[in-house]
């Protein structure tokens, strides 16, 4: 099958159908306003290697089956449809997923302890160090259900917000059906790239990323740059939670792949000029 590889991934004949995943933007207050959190995915990922993107994965299914004594903070009869989610059990994991992937990528866990949220002290305990490196492995699947046990843990679900719903275009290679969530960091925690799927990580206020991207000073696809353009006129991470909290439902969006005078572009459904990839 012939394919073309671009920033994103590769453009192929025929389409896929797409996975859940979540993915978080993990936002604080800096001294100039608003910042959000960035990794550099390494540069032989196969997925949109050496670009800047927010924390997220795959839903695995140990997401949706998570023992309920390990999480709270979400009823999901009530978000499904919010969310666009087939079952209770698929809404739980993209919940669950995010947080996985957030601890996994960022070393932010939104959870509590003897409810308390977990502190810095904690993550850089050999039992969180070793958690994190199992669940970045490739090597094996490891299922965290245990580890949270052991150590008492319930996973915050109601830190995270849903933001908006993504579905990679058909005729990429990898295809994923995508809700963002906002979460502020935990007061404490330190957010740090895994050195394994990512190379580089930053706080930068919206603005200051969307700028390098326009000036070719940064990678960023498509979804990442319309989500922080999103973020963008929020002054304070309050502001934005509250904005999105205050929504009751969201879009799918479905950009489209067209290809204009030779180059791969990404066209969006509300309009415009298609967008290089």
């Amino acid at each position: 099958m012939h394919s073309v590889q671009t920033p994103g991934g590769r453009l192929e004949r025929g389409t896929t159908e797409p996975v859940d995943a979540s993915t978080v933007l993990l936002v604080r207050d800096g001294d100039g306003g608003l910042e959000v959190f960035l990794l550099q995915r390494h540069l032989d990922s196969d997925f949109a290697g050496g670009a800047y993107a927010f924390p997220g994965g795959k839903v695995d299914p140990a997401d949706r089956e998570l023992d309920p004594a390990r999480w709270d903070g979400l009823e999901p009869s009530l978000v499904r449809d919010r969310v666009g989610a087939r079952t209770d059990a698929d809404a739980l994991g993209l919940w669950v997923a995010a947080v996985r992937e957030t601890f996994e990528e960022a070393g932010v866990l939104l959870a509590r302890r003897d409810g308390a949220a977990v502190t810095a002290k904690d993550l850089a305990s050999d039992s969180f160090q070793h958690a994190r490196q199992r669940l970045a492995t490739r090597a094996e699947h490891w299922d965290w259900g245990p580890w949270l046990h052991d150590e008492d843990l319930v996973l915050d679900l109601s830190a995270l917000v849903p933001l908006s719903w993504w579905v990679t275009p058909h005729g990429m290679h990898k295809r994923f059906d995508t809700r963002f969530f906002l979460a502020e960091v935990p007061g404490g925690q330190l957010a740090a790239h895994d050195r394994i799927e990512t190379t580089d990580s930053l706080w930068a206020p919206p603005s200051d990323v969307l700028r390098s991207a326009e000036e070719g000073r940064a990678v960023v696809i498509f979804p990442t740059r319309k989500n922080l353009e999103a973020l963008d006129g929020h002054p304070s991470a309050g502001e934005a939670l509250a904005a999105a909290r205050r929504a009751r439902s969201m879009r799918k969006v479905l950009p489209a792949i067209q290809v204009v005078d030779g180059a791969i572009t990404v066209r969006h459904p509300d309009g415009g000029a298609p967008e290089g990839i």
